[in-house]
């Protein structure tokens, strides 16, 4: 636990006890109504689950709060892969908030990943002008936006669906699972994962991620730990090579809220219609099998514009832009130094 000013208190989100719990849940919760007011807000099951992830996404994850007297004012959240090609990045999320609450804890991340020899900065954050604002006044250039988009699971056209799964060609097979994937066929989820790399990354400066069967049999079990049930689906040649995979997330804790993860189709593969017809697979096996699902979540990078049209033409619509700011770790810790001085009224040199 760190000190700031004599009343910002920062609290590693693991060594929280009951009555300061208690007041972050009330903050995450206030910020849930505010962001999506027609989604539930995080239960306190869920909050505590997050607050003890060390292990999903192949990443370690670190979250601190800040308190001002009993009251939580802001939470961040450092993300720091476990990918030896971007072992010097790290990813960083904070809603800025109203004082200094914001510039602390991201101080104490910007600390914590310097330790672990982080030098490059990616901040994940809604993409508005406030945000924009905080970080672009920070020296962060905002280097790619994504479009999260939402489906009213009721309201898709089945017929649709229907079509969708017809038209996709009668040589690829779908392979469905919940939690693991079946041994047999994860060498094949391992190349779908790994041509996730196609995936626009606009002008971020990171590497190719590298997966292997272990990396993602630890994503299933942390994820798993973490309250969330894995969908997947696969599909295959009739050698059981990869043509393509879907993903969907569902939460245990809000059932109500899901994620659609990854969809790719292999290069080899694609203008076959075996994207559509993954995602009308998923969309009817979570109507039969989870109906309880009435959102379904999924993010884009505004410049992929395949798969946006796709998600469009099935029935998701806009709900927020996300920004991905990047900086030097360096240049981040100077401007936070220099921001300090001049409300503390000290030279700057």
């Amino acid at each position: 636990m760190r000190l700031y000013a004599l009343i910002m208190r920062l609290v590693d989100a693991r060594e929280l006890d009951r009555a300061l719990f208690e007041a972050a849940l009330e903050l995450q919760q206030r910020l849930d109504r505010v962001r999506d007011p027609g989604i539930p807000v995080t239960p306190a099951a869920e909050l505590r689950a997050t607050f003890g992830d060390d292990a999903s996404d192949n990443a370690r994850h670190e979250r601190i709060v800040a308190f001002d007297g009993g009251r939580a004012v802001a939470i961040g959240h450092l993300e720091l892969t476990r990918d030896p090609a971007n072992s010097t990045v790290a990813v960083v999320e904070i809603a800025p908030v109203p004082g200094d609450a914001s510039r602390s804890v991201l101080r104490e991340l910007l600390r914590t990943a310097g330790a672990d020899g982080r030098t490059s900065v990616i901040a994940w954050g809604d993409c508005t002008s406030e945000v924009d604002a905080f970080w672009a006044g920070l020296g962060a250039e905002l280097r790619s936006v994504e479009q999260e988009s939402d489906l009213d699971m009721a309201s898709v056209d089945a017929d649709l669906m229907g079509r969708w799964i017809e038209a996709a060609p009668g040589d690829i097979s779908l392979v469905c699972w919940a939690g693991r994937c079946p041994d047999e066929h994860i060498e094949a989820l391992v190349v779908t994962a790994n041509a996730m790399n196609d995936a626009p990354t606009d002008a971020l400066e990171i590497q190719d991620m590298s997966f292997d069967a272990a990396t993602l049999r630890a994503d299933f079990a942390a994820r798993d730990a973490c309250g969330i049930d894995y969908l997947g689906i696969l599909a295959v040649c009739a050698d059981g090579s990869a043509a393509g995979a879907t993903e969907v997330f569902a939460n245990r804790f809000r059932p109500a809220f899901a994620w659609q993860w990854n969809t790719v189709v292999l290069p080899a593969f694609r203008g076959r219609g075996i994207g559509r017809g993954m995602k009308a697979a998923m969309w009817r096996r979570l109507r039969a099998d989870a109906p309880e699902v009435a959102t379904l979540r999924t993010g884009n990078a505004q410049s992929n514009a395949a798969m946006l049209a796709i998600n469009t033409e099935m029935g998701f619509r806009p709900s927020h832009l996300m920004g991905c700011w990047q900086a030097h770790l360096s240049v981040l810790r100077e401007s936070l130094s220099s921001q300090g001085q001049r409300r503390r009224g000290e030279p700057s040199s």
